[in-house]
């Protein structure tokens, strides 16, 4: 791994060959938002000067897609795709329709709650959030409000199920559920259909381009990031990343809150 931290030129290619990245994908929380859940001004600056460079942005996060475009509002107009839900739902940021989505049956979720045991629970569904009876309010995305029930009722499908427990279970967990999942934060289990996850999105959406990994660089700092980093041709980990993603990607710039995306646009893209 190498570290983005020290001065250099800016403009230096940095994908394999010389070539200059096609395509920059970034998580929200922890990564391109700063510690006050925003994106800061420099950091505006930096992705607006990128796209007007030719590079396409991809913002890819945990967050539901309503979520997402709150705190997103200063990079509307760039033409940037969203991934959100942890790839359940896939399309534009300027447009609400999405383009590509994966759900879960609830019967299924009901199966996933079965074997992860009695534990606090709340899904995201297309319509909106649905907290379990003790849920408690920790999500960077909101929701709060959001109504309650005692179990995820049929007659919506499911995008995502979060669960709080102590200890993660095995990578293979909820393999008799046909489900999968991943983790954006300590003691948060989510819980996605097979192919509801970051790097599958970002696939669909560089087949639909013509592109492939070779042109991307990737941001992340949490677990739900590693494959994105260990994908791309050049994986970058926050200086406040999780030890298994630093070691996950092939360099390190600045924390979240010292405009470490930015950091490394600036001296690697413009």
């Amino acid at each position: 791994m190498t570290s983005t931290d020290t001065t250099r030129s800016g403009g230096r290619p940095h994908l394999p060959g010389g070539a200059r990245p096609a395509v920059l994908v970034s998580d929200l929380d922890g990564t391109l938002l700063d510690a006050d859940r925003k994106v800061g001004e420099r950091t505006r600056r930096a992705l607006t000067a990128a796209v007007e460079s030719g590079v396409h942005l991809v913002l890819a996060t945990a967050r539901p897609a309503w979520s997402a475009r709150q705190v997103l509002l200063p990079l509307r107009g760039l033409g940037a795709s969203l991934v959100s839900s942890n790839g359940a739902v896939t399309g534009d940021l300027d447009d609400p329709r999405p383009r590509r989505v994966r759900t879960m049956a609830p019967a299924r979720v009901r199966e996933a709650l079965g074997l992860l045991g009695p534990v606090p629970w709340a899904v995201d569904r297309p319509s909106g959030r649905l907290l379990g009876p003790d849920w408690p309010d920790i999500l960077s995305s909101g929701g709060a409000g959001a109504p309650r029930a005692e179990e995820v009722p049929d007659g919506e499908e499911v995008l995502c199920l979060m669960a709080r427990r102590a200890s993660p279970p095995s990578p293979s967990f909820l393999a008799p559920a046909g489900l999968c999942w991943t983790s954006s934060d300590a003691g948060l289990v989510e819980v996605s259909a097979p192919g509801a996850d970051k790097r599958s999105a970002v696939s669909w959406l560089l087949d639909s381009r013509g592109l492939d990994w070779s042109t991307v660089v990737a941001f992340g700092d949490a677990p739900n990031d590693m494959t994105l980093l260990r994908s791309a041709a050049t994986g970058v980990a926050m200086a406040n990343a999780v030890s298994d993603v630093r070691s996950s990607a092939t360099e390190l710039t600045a924390g979240h809150d010292e405009d470490g995306v930015a950091m490394w646009v600036e001296r690697n893209l413009l």
